[in-house]
């Protein structure tokens, strides 16, 4: 028998060591940076939308507020309460001067809806024109008012290049 074609002489087969991670290609390194730099650039938008809207938290805290308070003279402060809402967030040339149905068409078209142009506008009408012993809402009108007003603090949005 010929010794060369023996299975004594075979050996086992040499499995090569694992890759080492360490240290990383090149590659890994500029993919880090960007994923980074992505990152940084994502954190900043979100930082600024916040600090953005900052005005609309406060606002939103107030009627909540007035909301709590369930006294019908506190409804008055939320015509106001609007008013200083669309001042922090518009041009005041463009803002300040709207009364009536300017005003109330100006509050639907920001917020891509239909609530004031109807009965919270009037409600709101008479509550910002009101005098002393005039006749307040009633609950159900006040629950009108309030809904639109939360609904329009959460649902406006400036056209670009403002705020």
């Amino acid at each position: 028998m010929n010794e060369a074609a023996s299975l004594q002489n075979l050996n086992d087969i040499v499995v090569p060591e694992p890759a080492a991670w360490w240290p990383l290609a090149p590659g890994l390194y500029v993919l880090a940076a960007i994923l980074l730099a992505l990152l940084a650039w994502l954190a900043l938008r979100v930082w600024q939308g916040w600090r953005r809207n900052s005005y609309r938290r406060q606002a939103l805290a107030e009627l909540s507020a007035i909301r709590a308070g369930g006294d019908a003279s506190l409804l008055q402060q939320v015509p106001e309460l609007l008013k200083r809402t669309a001042l922090s967030a518009w041009p005041r040339q463009q803002v300040a001067g709207l009364s009536g149905a300017a005003w109330h068409r100006f509050l639907d078209d920001a917020a891509g809806m239909q609530r004031f142009r109807g009965n919270a506008g009037e409600i709101l009408d008479r509550l910002a024109y009101a005098g002393r012993g005039d006749r307040l809402p009633d609950s159900s009108e006040a629950a009108l008012l309030l809904d639109a007003a939360e609904a329009w603090l959460t649902q406006h949005r400036l056209a670009e290049g403002e705020g």
